[in-house]
């Protein structure tokens, strides 16, 4: 049975507030380069990046491991 667990990071980045949410809502696939040190790698499973109701795989690093979470 999966579980539901809420995860939160805190990571500097080298820009605005409106930008960094801009590339997370509309373009995630630029997450990694961002954020590498936190998030590795992101999937499209299903739908399209921009769509409602897509479906993502993110791979991220938590506590110094590797860790998946998915959201749509």
């Amino acid at each position: 049975m999966a579980q539901l667990r809420r995860t939160e990071s805190q990571f500097e980045i080298k820009s605005s507030a409106d930008k960094f949410f801009d590339v997370y809502k509309n373009k995630p696939y630029l997450m990694p380069k961002l954020s590498n040190q936190v998030v590795t790698d992101i999937k499209l499973l299903q739908g399209d990046w921009n769509a409602e109701g897509s479906f993502r795989l993110w791979h991220i690093v938590v506590d110094g491991g590797k860790a998946m979470a998915t959201n749509l």
